[in-house]
């Protein structure tokens, strides 16, 4: 077992103890530090990048 899934394990645990929510998970993925299929391993659901809404330019 590689160190990366003892982290996953740890995390599953995490995420069921309630001490990290999703957000915390979707952060990690952001950072490459979660693979987006091991989201789904801890949190139960398929990882969805959240859109940030594109800003209207201002006019001067």
């Amino acid at each position: 077992m590689s160190i990366y899934e003892m982290f996953v394990q740890m995390w599953e645990l995490d995420f069921q103890m309630g001490l990290f929510d999703k957000a915390y998970f979707q952060g990690l993925v952001k950072t490459g530090q979660l693979k987006v299929e091991d989201y789904k391993k801890v949190t139960g659901e398929d990882y969805v990048e959240l859109q940030t809404q594109p800003q209207p330019a201002s006019q001067a």
